[in-house]
C-alpha cells in the first residue's frame, strides 16, 4: 500500500505540487507560512518559503528588510556589524566609531585629513583662527583658552 503524501496540517495532497519538508514532515506552501515560517524581526511577517531568509544569532529577516539600522543601506549581500543589538554596514560603523570634529562635530574618517591637539580633533579645513577665521590646518597657531590663533 502506498504511503499518503499529503500536508501535515491541512491534509491536502501533495502530489505535483511543490512543498517544504519542515521537521520531518511535508508541508504545502500556504501551511509553511502560516504554521512554520520565521518572522522577520523588521517587518514582523513571516518569511515564506518562497521568500529568501536572512538570519544571524536566531533572529530572521526577508532578505529585502535586512537594512543597515542608520542609513538604511541593504545589507542581504554586504558585509555587516552588529553593535548594541543594531545592524549596521562597514561605513555607518565606521563613522560611529570615528572619532567626531570639534569644529563641524562629523566624524572623523579614514583619508581624513586631520589635526589633533591636546586629545582633540578638527578636520583639516575646520581647524580655524578664532579671530580671522582663516584654516590653520596644519600651520602654526598659538592657544589662548579655547580659541586657536594663527600667527600670520
Amino acid at each position: 500500500m502506498a504511503e499518503k503524501f499529503d500536508c501535515h496540517y491541512c491534509r491536502d495532497p501533495l502530489q505535483g505540487k511543490k512543498y517544504v519538508q519542515k521537521d520531518g514532515h511535508h508541508c504545502c506552501l500556504k501551511c509553511f507560512d502560516k504554521f512554520c515560517a520565521n518572522t522577520c524581526v523588521e517587518c514582523r511577517k513571516p518569511i515564506g518559503a518562497d521568500s529568501k531568509e536572512v538570519h544571524y544569532k536566531n533572529r530572521f529577516w526577508h532578505d529585502t528588510c535586512f537594512r543597515c539600522a542608520k542609513c538604511l543601506h541593504p545589507l542581504a549581500n554586504e558585509t555587516f556589524v552588529a553593535k548594541d543589538n543594531k545592524i549596521l554596514c562597514n561605513k555607518c560603523t565606521t563613522r560611529e566609531d570615528s572619532p567626531k570634529c570639534k569644529g563641524c562635530f562629523k566624524a572623523i574618517v579614514a583619508g581624513d585629513q586631520n589635526v589633533e591637539y591636546k586629545g582633540t580633533v578638527w578636520h583639516k579645513d575646520c581647524f580655524t583662527c578664532s579671530n580671522c577665521k582663516q584654516v590653520i590646518g596644519t600651520g602654526s597657531f598659538f592657544p589662548k583658552g579655547e580659541d586657536f590663533y594663527c600667527v600670520t
